[in-house]
């Protein structure tokens, strides 16, 4: 037989004897398969990848939270150092302050004064305006919590921002009638009480006066506090410090008829309307060592200047006015506790009562006073300081760099 047209192919017959399809079939199904391989390996890879990148991603993620997270605390070190934060007395009580009932006839227009624009005439009273802000209130406050600073766990800080008279005299409706635009007092004192930077101590006056703000607590010739409305401030003292308060009942009433306060000047009918000084004598010994001016040698008087009359300089009463360093003793008391007092002319007529809790005061007016506080207060063994200011004081630049030339 010829091979050659028997169609007798040898690469058949082979395939056959093999069992196996036609080399074109054979290689469309492995390059079918191989297809099939390369897919299900690309497949893993983009899936491996895929994971990888999932897990770059959140190394750098927490790699990033990491850093902001240092770097916040970083800042938050910074603020603690610098600047002052609510966050400083979040752990302390909260301070609330009690709105005054002030009594409106309906009637009463008031007016400003021509003579001190600053200053509105209601009721025959001279009332100054209060300008005070949030940025005044944190510096104040910054001020008091250096020195707590400065003399660390040695020295108990307080600090007492007394509301002047406006606060509890002034109804809203004259205030809306004459356009008044004074600032709320109870808002700047919590913003100097919630932005201490150190642990000073707030001592909330505010309310006490509130309660009793129909009584004769300021003068209205005058900015400063009457001596009884001193002596509610003096009871807030001790209410908050847990010290027992001197009963008024059992000390003698004392008065000046006719004082003409630094406003009288505002308005002539002011002048119908000259105020009353009432002061209180001890039932127990007291005595008092003054020094005029620094430098000077102290000598020794009595708490109150028993001696003065009326007129404009009837205020001096309260140990005997303004001088560097003024120090009550009370002889009948040996508890051993002394207390500073840095102050300006309102602490004047609150710190005689203090006699009654302390066997020394020793009262600092800052701007008299030229040398050191804490090598003060070491020097005479105080371990309690209160800082005794109003608003108008604690609002005002000139007063705190006084302040701060203490220490």
């Amino acid at each position: 037989m010829d091979r050659r047209n028997s169609g007798y192919d040898r690469r058949t017959t082979r395939s056959r004897e093999l069992g196996s399809e036609h080399p074109r079939r054979r290689s469309r199904r492995e390059l079918e398969r191989q297809r099939e391989r390369k897919k299900k390996l690309m497949a893993k890879r983009v899936t491996i990848v895929t994971i990888m990148i999932l897990i770059l991603i959140l190394i750098v993620t927490a790699v990033v939270a990491g850093v902001r997270a240092l770097i916040s605390s970083g800042d938050k070190k910074s603020k603690e150092n610098t600047t002052p934060t609510v966050a400083a007395t979040e752990s302390k009580e909260e301070i609330t302050f009690k709105a005054p009932e002030i009594e409106d006839d309906k009637k009463s227009k008031g007016y400003f004064s021509t003579l001190n624009s600053g200053v509105f005439i209601y009721n025959k009273s001279a009332l100054e305006l209060f300008s005070g802000t949030d940025e005044s209130a944190i510096e104040y406050a910054e001020c008091i919590s250096d020195f707590k600073t400065s003399v660390k766990d040695e020295i108990t800080v307080y600090n007492m921002v007394v509301p002047s008279h406006i606060e509890f005299a002034l109804p809203e409706r004259v205030k809306k009638e004459n356009s008044v635009n004074t600032n709320s007092q109870a808002d700047f004192i919590k913003s100097v009480y919630t932005n201490y930077i150190d642990d000073v101590i707030p001592i909330n006056c505010y309310n006490e006066l509130s309660e009793h703000s129909k009584e004769y607590l300021y003068f209205n010739t005058d900015n400063y506090w009457t001596g009884l409305g001193a002596y509610y401030g003096y009871k807030a003292f001790c209410e908050q410090t847990d010290q027992r308060v001197l009963d008024l009942s059992v000390c003698k009433e004392n008065t000046i008829e006719g004082f003409e306060g630094e406003l009288a000047y505002c308005d002539s009918g002011l002048y119908e309307n000259l105020d009353t000084v009432y002061f209180w004598t001890f039932p127990y010994s007291t005595y008092a060592m003054r020094t005029d001016s620094m430098g000077s040698s102290p000598y020794e008087t009595s708490v109150y200047f028993e001696g003065e009359s009326s007129g404009p300089y009837a205020y001096g009463v309260f140990i005997w006015g303004d001088c560097p360093t003024f120090v009550e003793y009370n002889k009948d008391l040996t508890n051993g506790k002394k207390i500073a007092v840095v102050k300006d002319s309102f602490g004047n007529a609150m710190v005689p009562y203090l006699t009654a809790n302390y066997e020394e005061v020793h009262v600092i007016d800052y701007s008299y006073y030229e040398d050191n506080l804490k090598t003060y207060c070491q020097d005479n063994g105080i371990t309690e300081v209160l800082f005794v200011n109003s608003t108008l004081t604690a609002n005002s630049q000139t007063q705190i760099e006084n302040l701060y030339s203490l220490y």
